[in-house]
């Protein structure tokens, strides 16, 4: 079986720039065009236009800490309180892209896998937010770019359309399935791990049942899964990844405290980003929650799941 090296992965599909490009028109157009009218008003940046500015951050649902962190930084690249340089939206937007860069660009943001042991990926998620069809997509792509023995695992027990469109998807990519007739989700898994061990599987990926973070109840069914990987792998697992709605905005950054104070989070992965102008609270949901952001969401296609990159996420909201 040929051996993946992690950083290299995803080296093959990465035509990012311009599909990204593509699906933040909407919020890139919004953040862009509120800077512009606010710095047409101004002979020169003060105080005033700062406030402003971090005014539209947050309506493009960058959230407080985050825009409190951008407008400290432009300010310190400005020499604190001389605001001596002309209004220039350009000059504003490169010094947002330049920090959003360095926010976003992680050392974890490369999905994580196992060269010899199983690696178990646990997706978790709200309700709606497309967590079996970034499953799917996610089967598809790895078994596109290397030749690992991948399992799905439909924990998802609570929706019957779950499981025959995490089946369909199997098929489509290629790889093995697994699925029983119980109705606890934690007991799915442990089969599903047994039987992925027997089979010499390289890579599990687990759908769960959507979820919120103040359901008691569901929350302790998740952190019972993590336990069951634990119990049966001797490890949390490989990597943990919450799906974000791009749609929802500041009200999915809740969610992942919430989730993160249940299981033990590796990632995010934003969806829709297609179909939103609130992209900007995915910058805010990895820096507020100190996690990469390791996929994205740009459409329908299965080819529309594409690894995070930082510099062109910020070139193609703020440029």
């Amino acid at each position: 079986m040929k051996k993946v090296q992690n950083n290299l992965m995803f080296n093959k599909i990465k035509s990012f720039f311009s599909s990204v490009k593509e699906g933040l028109s909407k919020s890139s157009d919004s953040i862009k065009s509120n800077i512009t009218k606010i710095l047409k008003k101004k002979v020169v940046i003060d105080q005033e236009s700062l406030d402003e500015i971090m005014e539209n951050l947050l309506l493009a649902d960058i959230s407080f800490q985050t825009s409190e962190y951008l407008i400290g930084k432009m300010k310190k690249e400005l020499n604190v309180n001389e605001y001596s340089s002309e209004s220039n939206e350009s000059l504003f937007l490169d010094l947002i892209n330049s920090e959003v860069k360095k926010m976003l660009n992680r050392d974890d943001i490369e999905i994580k896998l196992n060269s010899s042991d199983i690696s178990v990926i646990l997706i978790s998620g709200v309700n709606g937010s497309g967590k079996t069809t970034t499953v799917g997509k996610l089967s598809f792509l790895l078994s596109k770019i290397s030749e690992k023995k991948i399992m799905l695992i439909a924990a998802d027990t609570f929706r019957a359309a779950a499981v025959d469109q995490l089946k369909v998807w199997s098929e489509r990519s290629e790889v093995m399935f697994h699925t029983t007739s119980q109705d606890d989700p934690a007991s799915v898994v442990y089969s599903g791990l047994d039987k992925a061990m027997e089979n010499n599987v390289d890579i599990v990926i687990i759908d769960t049942a959507g979820r919120l973070g103040t359901n008691t109840d569901l929350m302790n069914q998740i952190n019972k899964i993590e336990k069951v990987i634990i119990s049966k792998t001797n490890k949390k697992p490989t990597e943990s990844l919450i799906v974000l709605d791009g749609t929802a905005g500041q009200n999915a950054l809740s969610q992942v405290k919430a989730f993160g104070d249940n299981i033990s989070l590796t990632g995010i992965i934003v969806t829709k980003l297609d179909s939103t102008s609130k992209a900007g609270f995915a910058i805010s949901a990895s820096y507020d929650n100190n996690l990469p952001i390791k996929f994205i969401g740009i459409g329908e296609r299965v080819e529309d799941l594409i690894p995070f990159d930082s510099n062109e996420f910020g070139d193609a909201l703020f440029k």
